[in-house]
């Protein structure tokens, strides 16, 4: 059960993350035709972090409990500790499901490869090593 509240918790500190990157990229990205037609130019950037941190805290806290019950019942806890993780396949495969968006974000958005590979980063060290830990403890 502390695998589930472990993902629980840390989806909800990867929404804090995502909310910060995607304001920001709001804010950045004001003048842009998709976020026009969803938005008046009324409305200020900032305003917007209040419907981006509401959905990412729905997305990834739910993303969190899936990804913590997937560690309680795939058993990943008697795994090897690899790179000071508890459970090194685990970690690996949170590595893997980390870098499947970078190909496609940094082609097509390559001015911001600097804020994917960070939300990749932070995904990896949260879920990757974090959860283990907490769910072992």
């Amino acid at each position: 059960m502390e695998a589930v509240i472990a993902g629980w918790l840390l989806g909800y500190a990867m929404a804090i993350a995502s909310t910060v990157a995607l304001t920001f990229l709001v804010t950045r990205m004001r003048d842009a035709s998709l976020l026009s037609r969803w938005f008046s130019p009324d409305v200020p950037g900032a305003l917007l972090a209040v419907p981006i941190s509401i959905g990412t805290t729905l997305a990834w806290t739910m993303a969190g409990l899936i990804l913590g019950s997937l560690y309680e019942v795939g058993g990943f806890e008697s795994r090897r500790d690899v790179l000071g993780s508890p459970s090194g396949v685990f970690t690996l495969i949170v590595a893997a499901l980390a870098w499947f968006p970078l190909p496609p974000l940094v082609i097509f958005f390559r001015r911001y490869w600097w804020l994917w590979l960070s939300m990749s980063a932070i995904f990896v060290a949260l879920f990757g090593w974090v959860l283990p830990l907490l769910a072992s403890g």
